[in-house]
């Protein structure tokens, strides 16, 4: 795709050539904001790189594989008893511990915020609930490079008794601090069943520069926000990222906060961290046209947050006076079991770099799921309608392990994220051949 010329020269080496626009709605050029469109995201278990969503703050960084390095730095007041220092690290450096790889969805917190514009003004991109795709990612375990770093492996240690911080930043500019960057807890990165990674692959390939190469941050559970691109430093710490995504962004104020008064809220409320249950229907889409009295197969996506499972998800046809289950499908491990935290039952020991997720590692049998493994991945889902009703709206709402559901209605929040309510759509209705009804 050609380059799309920028007035702004901070935006003028953009990486036009990856982007087909084809597969997104642009809702931002500057800085490049797309989302996918969602009868595309439902054909493929592992989301395509390209019609995987674009999320960023500023310009893209264009830096080289050879040149680019980061530091890793453990702070002499969060870890008195460790080795502690600053290190750099290079990415031949990454390329020599433990590659590992995990089958993750990242959603950024704002998917479907145009739910709560509906409501009334937000703050943010106002996105659809097209910006959550499923990757298979690949790189080293965060948890490894603090360790080298001087970090103790053993999460037993009495220096875990008190939370301390794990910050990244990235390269480049942001639009509303100097750089981007935001923290997660360290305990969190230490356990390895986790699978925090500082990734350098995406679905078998070089991360895009859309998606941070040389490295990122890949938190598995976590929102995007977390999931820094660009890294330009890591950094152990007593205290949470004081960057503006961290404090004065990505947090659920209360209903009385907005644009004059947030100021007085902010400190108040803690940083997102952990997804929250999600449903979405992909097809029918808004414009697509539905014939009545004719069978259709409805199709959609589900994910939770923290490693919950996804356990099922539920579809109504009379805007939910009545529900049925949907068939959902989710990532088959070999030998049987199920797991959606890697692509086999290793629980994402692979040291390969290389394999990809296929059809064949897909499975709607629920009875042969681990219940007790952590979940990393997306579901997707299918509900056959036998004969379209007329005036009908579909409607689905999934549940997790944790026993946790969509809420009936949205909740209103100033910043606009996390938005999980049952998701209705009301498609086009066109009269099958030869009969008549009413679609008003």
């Amino acid at each position: 795709m050609p380059e799309i010329e920028s007035k702004n020269s901070n935006y003028r080496d953009e990486p036009w050539s990856d982007r087909n626009l084809s597969n997104y709605y642009v809702r931002a050029k500057e800085p490049f904001n797309a989302e996918a469109k969602l009868d595309g995201l439902v054909e493929h278990f592992i989301t395509p790189t390209e019609r995987h969503f674009r999320r960023n703050h500023g310009p893209i960084p264009n830096i080289s594989e050879s040149d680019w390095s980061m530091t890793v730095e453990i702070n002499t007041i969060a870890l008195p008893s460790a080795r502690c220092g600053t290190q750099t690290v290079t990415f031949r450096d990454l390329s020599r511990l433990r590659q590992f790889e995990v089958v993750a969805v990242l959603e950024c917190a704002g998917n479907r915020r145009d739910g709560l514009k509906a409501i009334k003004p937000v703050n943010g991109v106002i996105w659809g609930p097209g910006t959550a795709s499923n990757s298979q990612w690949g790189g080293c375990r965060l948890r490894d490079v603090l360790v080298a770093a001087g970090v103790p492996a053993d999460l037993c240690d009495p220096f875990y008794e008190t939370q301390r911080h794990v910050e990244f930043a990235a390269y480049g500019e942001a639009s509303d601090d100097i750089h981007y960057a935001s923290s997660i807890p360290l305990d969190w990165v230490m356990n390895p069943l986790n699978m925090v990674l500082v990734a350098t692959e995406m679905n078998g390939q070089r991360l895009l520069r859309d998606h941070g190469f040389p490295a990122r941050i890949v938190a598995p559970g976590i929102i995007g926000a977390r999931w820094v691109k660009w890294l330009k430093y890591i950094r152990v710490q007593d205290h949470e990222s004081s960057c503006f995504y961290q404090q004065r962004d990505y947090k659920i104020l209360p209903p009385m906060a907005n644009g004059s008064n947030c100021e007085d809220f902010w400190s108040r409320f803690p940083a997102l961290m952990e997804l929250n249950i999600q449903s979405v229907i992909c097809r029918p889409t808004p414009s697509e046209k539905v014939r009545v009295n004719k069978p259709y197969l409805a199709r959609g996506y589900a994910l939770s947050g923290g490693g919950r499972a996804v356990d099922r998800v539920e579809v109504s046809l009379d805007d939910g006076a009545t529900w049925d289950l949907a068939r959902v499908y989710c990532i088959t491990a070999k030998g049987g079991s199920t797991s959606s935290s890697s692509t086999n039952s290793s629980s994402s020991s692979s040291s390969s770099t290389n394999s990809s997720t296929s059809d064949d590692d897909i499975s709607s049998d629920s009875s042969q799921r681990n219940w007790a493994a952590r979940q990393w991945s997306w579901v997707l889902w299918s509900y056959q309608i036998e004969s379209v009703p007329p005036n009908f709206t579909i409607t689905c709402r999934a549940w997790d392990s944790g026993g946790n559901t969509q809420p009936s209605a949205a909740v209103w929040n100033y910043r606009g994220v996390m938005n999980n309510a049952v998701f209705h759509m009301k498609p086009q209705l066109v009269a099958s051949k030869g009969s008549q009804f009413d679609t008003k």
